[in-house]
């Protein structure tokens, strides 16, 4: 999830790699899901939704841990508006200025209306605030996981304000919130085999054939979580079932996935380090760039790998400390443009859009 990254040339002391490299993979996941997004292709189409299909748990999850220590009190309160409702509103003003230049629409600016995978912002914000609660009350795990299942019944929940998908993922926040340092330890022990690793990799694998063969019975608004669900025309009983069925395996390729992130600094540990950039800036790229994508006509395999190492070379790019000092203004513009202000300093992810 995106993380406001302090602009120091040498990691900060104390992070864990691991959770970093987690970070960062999945943010290249967030970009790679939006280039494959209106490719009309089977082979793309069935990427895009084993990407969809763990990609956001996973972000919420790592997002959860993150905020355990979160308290509501006046600077981590202060830092909710600085780092995440603020770049919230200025993007939500620039994908309204990109559809009036490129799609030629009239300027329309709905805040309460997440514009093109900006969502997750403004889902952060209200997971934070409900942290204390969740850490307060009885068995918060199957609370949430209620919560979830039933905001898919009698229609579902509207989609202002991200509500649908704030209730739909709250199962993986609650989970990262409980989960401790010593857990995390324990997983990367425990999962440190070789041969385990390269098994879980096949799983993978074996995960992404067996959506390859099922893409056509699998709807992308599941994998969304979408809260209105009234458009699929099944009863109370069927959504609740498909519901169950996608937090199930969200849950399993979630820590398959997290089972083979690397554990020592990687390529993509700078990316962690700072992922509301790569975050924020490929939303403000790749939406103009998404209708002309699924328009050309000569899409095929050898295409698609051509368009995913461009993918990962755009998240790379976005996530070097140059980039970073160029865009702070955008992503940061309360720290860049009022330095008399002491900025609330957070070590926490304030994030994924990504995504949808």
């Amino acid at each position: 999830m995106p993380t406001a990254a302090p602009m120091s040339a040498k990691p900060s002391a104390g992070r864990d790699p691991f959770l970093d490299n987690a970070k960062g993979l999945l943010i290249v996941l967030v970009v790679l899901g939006h280039l494959l997004e209106t490719i009309p292709i089977d082979a793309a189409d069935a990427l895009y939704k084993w990407i969809y299909a763990f990609h956001m748990p996973a972000f919420v999850l790592v997002s959860g841990y993150l905020s355990r220590n979160f308290r509501g009190t006046p600077r981590q309160n202060r830092g909710l508006v600085t780092l995440l409702l603020i770049p919230y509103v200025v993007v939500q003003l620039l994908l309204a200025l990109e559809r009036m230049i490129f799609n030629g629409a009239d300027f329309s600016l709905n805040l309460f209306i997440p514009g093109f995978a900006i969502w997750y912002l403004l889902a952060l914000v209200v997971w934070r605030l409900m942290t204390p609660l969740l850490l307060s009350i009885p068995h918060p795990l199957l609370i949430s996981i209620a919560v979830s299942i039933l905001s898919v019944t009698y229609g579902g929940v509207s989609g202002e304000l991200a509500g649908a998908r704030i209730l739909s993922f709250l199962p993986f926040f609650t989970l990262g919130l409980l989960v401790t340092p010593a857990h995390v330890e324990s997983f990367k022990r425990l999962t440190s085999r070789l041969w385990l690793r390269v098994s879980v990799a096949a799983f993978l694998v074996v995960a992404l054939f067996a959506i390859f063969l099922l893409q056509d019975r699998i709807a992308r608004a599941w994998l969304y979580m979408y809260g209105k669900v009234d458009k699929f025309g099944l009863s109370n009983v069927e959504n609740v079932l498909v519901r169950v069925l996608v937090l199930a395996v969200a849950t399993v390729l979630m820590f398959a996935f997290l089972a083979i992130v690397p554990r020592t600094r990687t390529i993509f540990t700078p990316l962690g380090e700072g992922t509301i950039y790569v975050y924020v800036l490929q939303i403000l790229i790749l939406y103009p760039l998404l209708p002309i994508i699924g328009a050309w006509p000569h899409w095929n395999v050898a295409a698609v790998a051509a368009l995913l190492l461009g993918g990962i070379a755009l998240a790379l790019l976005l996530g070097t400390r140059p980039v970073q000092r160029a865009t702070r203004w955008l992503i940061d513009p309360v720290g860049f443009w009022t330095p008399l202000v002491r900025r609330p300093v957070t070590r926490e992810p304030v994030d994924a859009a990504s995504p949808r």
